[in-house]
């Protein structure tokens, strides 16, 4: 049996006699962990926002506010204890795979880069194939792993703030601040192109039921698809 498959076998692979012709991309833990992540960002994100910028107060009043902060700070505990320990009980070889391969560019993913800025303005582009993950998804993933950190400590620091320095908190909230405006930027340009921009949307599939048609994975993930289906 050769290494292809072996590798195949072990992330579902293709689906043998399959009449869908699908391919399994994400396994359920894989998917759990992105989840928990993506639903509980997205609360934190604009719950945040609603307790700092100016104008929502006025909208929201005294009681509005109070539910947001304490919405904020429940949502905080699966942010910060839950997609770590998903991720290694339930997806452990995925995630190996998955922060090995993020941090590990080649000149296909360089090239991926002008091809995507053409095919976002409608524009015909030369895509270079691509492995599990391509070009923006490892920079999208590579910031969710070094912000999550600055998030889960900022965040914390300001939950017990009372009993830091103040010389310390002043640097702690624009940090926090920052971090969630960029990935939230990150975030909301992923569902941008997960929900839909032509071509992409159906890699939500793959992220809801696990599969994702064979013909669209060997366009769009060339290597990964050679990989896994022994080409």
């Amino acid at each position: 049996m050769s290494t292809a498959r072996v590798s195949a076998q072990e992330q579902g692979g293709v689906r043998a006699g399959n009449p869908d012709g699908r391919v399994l991309r994400f396994s359920l833990g894989s998917r759990l962990a992105h989840w928990n992540h993506a639903i509980t960002f997205l609360i934190l994100l604009f719950t945040g926002m609603a307790l700092v910028v100016r104008g929502f107060g006025g909208l929201l009043g005294t009681a509005g506010l109070r539910f947001f902060g304490q919405l904020h700070r429940w949502m905080a505990i699966p942010f910060t204890v839950l997609t770590i320990p998903i991720l290694l009980i339930a997806a452990r070889r995925a995630t190996a795979r998955w922060v090995r391969e993020v941090f590990r560019f080649d000149r296909d993913d360089l090239r991926f880069f002008p091809g995507f800025l053409r095919e976002l303005f409608g524009l015909k582009g030369d895509m270079p194939p691509q492995g599990k993950f391509n070009a923006g998804e490892k920079v999208n993933s590579i910031l969710q792993i070094l912000g999550w950190p600055v998030m889960v400590i900022t965040g914390w620091m300001m939950v017990y703030k009372t009993h830091l320095p103040a010389s310390l908190m002043q640097w702690v909230i624009p940090v926090h601040s920052l971090t969630a405006m960029l990935l939230g930027c990150v975030v909301i340009g992923h569902i941008y192109l997960a929900t839909l921009l032509p071509g992409f949307r159906e890699g939500l599939s793959g992220m809801l039921s696990g599969w994702v048609p064979a013909r669209w994975a060997k366009e769009h993930y060339r290597k990964w698809y050679d990989e896994i289906a022994g080409e």
